[in-house]
């Protein structure tokens, strides 16, 4: 089973560059499946400031683990990029995985491998230095999805650092010959250089 085939006959909505799917503290009320766009995952601290915590791409599902786990979202799912999303009320997917061993077990890898991948990513914050956390975060935005100029503030969101630590860096990574910048577009020469850096 596909996860595109949990979806199917649920509505399809739109929302555009901004929009707010779901707001942190709010108590789940559906599942989504992205069609076409991107959305991220941002909390805000206390001192009011963003992070980017994950973020989400064509035919991936968000707003299933606080479904699950029965608790407010610890996080707001933005609109990064204009977006197509399937919407299954909390209802709905009950009823569609009674019984359904085939859905549960698809939902269950698909929560275990981004538990797989948030572990992942703590250990990079933990244990590298910044340098190597935005080389890794550049990688990896331009594999997630390569067409999306990402801005400096959203690649300092997801690695913990500021804009300002990004830009220096990213100006280095130039005038070692591992990158190119036009303007907001991160061209990357030279992948595995750029990831042993640090």
């Amino acid at each position: 089973m596909e996860l595109v085939d949990v979806f199917k006959g649920a509505r399809v909505e739109k929302f555009k560059r901004g929009d707010v799917l779901y707001k942190m503290g709010e108590d789940p009320r559906s599942i989504y499946f992205l069609i076409e766009g991107l959305v991220g995952l941002v909390v805000w601290s206390e001192s009011g400031k963003d992070h980017l915590l994950r973020l989400f791409k064509k035919n991936q599902i968000f707003g299933h683990r606080s479904f699950f786990a029965q608790e407010p979202y610890h996080a707001s799912a933005t609109v990064i990029e204009d977006a197509t999303v399937y919407v299954i009320s909390k209802e709905e997917m009950r009823d569609r995985m009674k019984g359904n061993c085939d859905l549960a077990e698809k939902l269950l890898q698909t929560l275990a491998a981004e538990l797989r991948r948030a572990e992942e990513k703590q250990v990079v914050l933990t244990e590298k230095d910044v340098t190597a956390r935005i080389a890794e975060a550049v990688v990896y935005f331009k594999d997630f999805h390569p067409t999306h100029s990402w801005t400096r503030q959203e690649i300092a969101d997801f690695c913990g650092t500021t804009a300002a630590t990004v830009i220096r860096t990213l100006a280095k990574f130039v005038d070692d010959g591992l990158i190119e910048q036009r303007g907001r577009e991160i061209i990357i020469l030279n992948k595995d250089e750029l990831l042993s850096q640090g």
